[in-house]
């Protein structure tokens, strides 16, 4: 559908506005490329102006949304692509449309307001003249690398052309976006104005640049210094190849793109036609590429979610929460909700802990205020939202009680005793729980309906998921309420079927059981940890059961093999662990050594296994990959069976952003869709005969592999 609207003005000034029909950030697709081109054609070809009164003398690029100028392609068209050749062409269209913008007898100005990314930028950058609203949400950036791929539409011959070839690198090859001011100072646009401006303005420069009243005045030479520096061929063979060497350190299969950019730059220095000719070959190349497509269906699947129940939750109902166990996971809900505007009580066991709690949030807004994320005004006033309680006062008034406390089924209970009672019959009670299964705690509630489980990722630096649990009895009105107070946080919600064990406790169990025996198989745990960051995990599985705590993992293993059996038996070396006083970074030790916050792995840990790492089968890397990979996939299929999940797109976001899914990998269900479920099918089998029945694939991917369908319909 086409999204790009057209009128004349009476001086002759043409409005080109970008306006997605579906209401969502504004994305160029085919058919507005081929709309583009057959414009721009008919520009060229009018007769002369003084004779036609409808000839376009300039022509403004613009947007009624204040959040998004142009995002740029259609990435949901990208995956229809199945050969390289026809990315190539798609890149030689947008290549054609922004050749003509900057040839055209009547000028183009970009009148930017909201995101200007991708292609966006690079037909901004092909207009004679660019102006930028001062809006908050105006950003810019060639953030094509976050999918996998490069500019397409001659970004990368235009960006340094415009800019200088090191600060052009830096854009493209980091994917940062910079907003308004940045921007102007940088060379990448002429103009920032007041948001209510910027049309008008707009059109007067549109009129004033086609009378030859006014020219752009250019003047971002940065001194003789930084030209020899930086912009004679000498220098500029330096900085691609030390542009290449820092790409290079990222082993991941993403890494393709950021060298491919490097080199459609690097070729243009010397002729810009050339340049061209590689950034279409290279875009065609990757735009089809499985790590390519697995970026975009794990962004479109993020959207989705995003977009989902909650997302839009603006309205103020929840105004005052108490949080009972002051520990890293309450004192970072405090700050959070005290960041929203949200009055937050405390309930401490004795002093001590109540200052140690304020010391926490104190610390927080500090941060943010130091970092100039808030005023001082706002430092006192949100921190002033806290306050500490030794006993049950204020939660009268509490909307929400979010407990916290030790990972004891007792414990949770004792705590649901003693609060239900004292706290408003519609109020809502979260406990946050790794297994526990949330219909235990409201079968034992006055309000089970009311009673909702969570899971949160604080052992995982800005995790921004929230895992939500309800069983059949759980309040419309409740849930809904949750899912605001979760996006007001900054998270991102997840809503799962309450059982023993989260979807992501599953995946995670899984994950850790299977690494646990391929050390006892004799595999190093050097090797099971490399092999996961190699493939894109930031950390591998021993490094995170040490941040979680050995013995919560054992607890929860324990609690997971009584419901499940012998599919998830808990490996013995973590009694063992346990035992030793082995429990992670808690406790200095566990399979690394912790002093002054460095870690190195503790060859000690060997002798709770059954077989040494010098009698390791040689396992490839890859295998280690695979294995691992397989024990979660097989995990999360069976939720989706069970109805844990809704999606395989929530399947996906959930690994991704709670269990440190590298993007490129995209999510279980995504890397069933990526190895064919046949494939998957077969590895499982094989396996399965070998190491029994944790192996065993559900009905459901026997059911895919059969009719040949996907989870994810390209």
């Amino acid at each position: 559908m086409n999204s790009i609207s057209y009128e004349l003005d009476k001086n002759g000034i043409a409005i080109l506005r970008f306006n997605n029909p579906e209401g969502s950030a504004n994305k160029l697709s085919l058919e507005d490329i081929a709309w583009m081109n057959e414009f721009l054609s008919n520009i060229d070809g009018q007769l002369d102006m003084i004779e036609n009164k409808d000839e376009i003398r300039a022509v403004v690029l613009y947007s009624d949304s204040n959040s998004s100028f142009l995002d740029g392609g259609d990435r949901r068209e990208y995956l229809n692509f199945t050969l390289a050749d026809e990315g190539r062409t798609y890149s030689l269209k947008a290549q054609e449309v922004t050749e003509k913008i900057e040839s055209s007898r009547a000028p183009f100005i970009a009148a930017i307001g909201g995101a200007c990314l991708g292609m966006g930028l690079e037909l901004a950058l092909a207009c004679e003249y660019r102006i930028a609203s001062q809006n908050s949400q105006s950003y810019f950036g060639m953030n094509g690398i976050v999918s996998g791929l490069i500019p397409c539409a001659g970004g990368t011959q235009r960006l340094p052309r415009l800019i200088g070839t090191r600060e052009a690198l830096n854009l493209i090859v980091s994917g940062d976006t910079i907003d308004s001011d940045d921007a102007k100072s940088l060379g990448l646009i002429d103009e920032v104005v007041p948001e209510e401006l910027l049309l008008d303005l707009s059109l007067e420069r549109a009129l004033q640049i086609s009378n030859k009243e006014f020219k752009p005045q250019r003047n971002y030479f940065k001194g003789i210094q930084h030209t020899i520096v930086n912009e004679n061929p000498i220098a500029r063979k330096r900085l691609f190849n030390d542009m290449r060497k820092l790409v290079k350190k990222d082993s991941q299969p993403s890494a393709n793109a950021p060298i491919m950019a490097i080199e459609a730059l690097e070729v243009g220095m010397s002729s810009f036609n050339r340049g061209l000719h590689v950034e279409s070959v290279y875009f065609g190349e990757l735009v089809v590429s499985t790590a390519t497509r697995s970026l975009i269906r794990t962004q479109m699947a993020l959207e989705m979610v995003k977009e989902g129940p909650g997302s839009s939750a603006t309205s103020n109902h929840i105004q005052k929460i108490a949080v009972v166990g002051v520990n890293d996971l309450g004192n970072e809900i405090a700050s959070l909700a005290a960041g929203a505007d949200i009055r937050v009580r405390l309930k401490c066991s004795d002093d001590n802990e109540a200052s140690a709690g304020l010391k926490s949030c104190y610390d927080h807004f500090k941060e943010k205020y130091e970092n100039q994320e808030i005023s001082e005004i706002e430092f006192e006033h949100k921190f002033d939202l806290i306050s500490a309680t030794l006993d049950y006062s204020g939660f009268k008034r509490a909307q929400i009680v979010f407990e916290c406390v030790e990972e004891e089924l007792k414990t949770k209970l004792d705590s649901l005793k003693e609060i239900e009672p004292l706290i408003l019959e519609d109020s809502i009670y979260l406990s946050s729980s790794l297994v526990f299964p949330i219909a235990g705690l409201a079968a034992s509630s006055i309000r089970p309906d009311r009673i909702l489980g969570v899971r949160t990722f604080n052992h995982r630096d800005n995790s921004e998921l929230i895992e939500i649990s309800v069983i059949e009895e759980t309040s419309i009105d409740a849930l809904s309420k949750v899912l605001e107070f979760s996006k007001r946080l900054g998270k991102t919600p997840i809503v799962v079927k309450g059982g023993t064990g989260s979807y992501t406790t599953r995946l995670e169990l899984a994950y850790f059981n299977e690494s646990l025996n391929l050390v006892g198989e004799g595999v190093s745990l050097e090797s099971v940890e490399e092999a996961m960051i190699r493939l894109g995990f930031e950390e591998g599985p021993f490094k995170t059961m040490d941040e979680m705590g050995i013995d919560i993992v054992l607890k929860a293993s324990n609690i997971i093999y009584q419901v499940q059996g012998d599919k998830i038996k808990p490996h013995p070396s973590l009694g063992l662990l346990v035992s030793n006083e082995k429990l992670g970074v808690k406790s200095g030790q566990g399979f690394y050594k912790y002093h002054r916050g460095q870690g190195r792995f503790d060859k000690s840990v060997y002798k709770f296994f059954p077989v040494h790492s010098e009698r390791a089968e040689g396992l490839s890397s890859k295998e280690i990959q695979e294995r691992l990979m397989l024990a979660m996939v097989n995990e999360a299929l069976l939720c989706l069976e069970e109805g844990v999940i809704n999606s395989p797109e929530e399947g996906d976001i959930a690994a991704l952003l709670g269990l440190g899914f590298p993007a490129v990998v995209g999510g279980p269900f995504n890397y069933v869709d990526s190895e064919g479920a046949g494939e998957i099918l077969k590895k499982l089998h094989n396996l399965s005969v070998k190491y029994g029945t944790r192996y065993i694939s559900p009905v459901l991917l026997k059911d895919i592999s059969v009719s040949g369908n996907k989870f994810y319909d390209d």
